[in-house]
């Protein structure tokens, strides 16, 4: 993918981590091959996105990038839903990941800048594709009304538009009912 990004824009200025995948499996008898497929996709799909951004910035020496990880409330807050505490493990993880990115850049003396925005419950078939075997417990989550996405985007303007001497480290966002 990186590849195809140099070749057809010389390179990444600014990436904005999105992906994130759930599966409801418990800690007590959750299935392995689940909570690999998180960490895969959650951490280090992102750890490899974050790197090859980097890198393609540094090369050009593109110094006023940007690094978003969107991830999630659950990167703050253990919320009770026992499925989700693997999931949660892995936002916990992304936000560690971003302060140490941050901490690395000020170390290379980098002027890039590593943000993470964290969204409660936002309108998205998270919840149908989580519960799609409980179609019930999915469709418990409708009574609440969630963040849109341009909630998010709006948040990533934002973030993007502050001033070179200012980093925006941490976003969460959060519906005004609860989770």
């Amino acid at each position: 993918m990186f590849a195809s990004i140099k070749a057809q824009h010389q390179g990444v200025d600014v990436c904005i981590n999105n992906a994130g995948l759930a599966h409801a499996d418990d800690l007590l008898s959750g299935k392995t091959s689940g909570w690999k497929n998180m960490l895969d996709l959650n951490v280090l799909g992102l750890s490899i996105c974050t790197r090859e951004a980097y890198q393609s910035m540094k090369e050009r020496n593109i110094d006023d990038g940007h690094i978003i990880h969107i991830n999630s409330i659950c990167g703050h807050v253990v919320i009770p839903f026992a499925d989700l505490h693997f999931y949660t493990a892995t936002k916990f993880a992304v936000t560690a990941l971003t302060e140490g990115l941050r901490q690395e850049l000020h170390q290379a003396n980098s002027l890039i800048r590593a943000t993470c925005i964290s969204p409660g419950r936002v309108e998205s078939d998270f919840f149908n594709r989580l519960y799609v075997d409980c179609p019930d417990r999915a469709s418990g989550f409708a009574a609440f009304k969630a963040l849109e996405a341009v909630d998010i985007a709006n948040a990533v303007v934002y973030v993007l538009g502050a001033p070179p001497h200012v980093q925006i480290g941490d976003v969460v966002i959060r519906p005004r009912q609860p989770f």
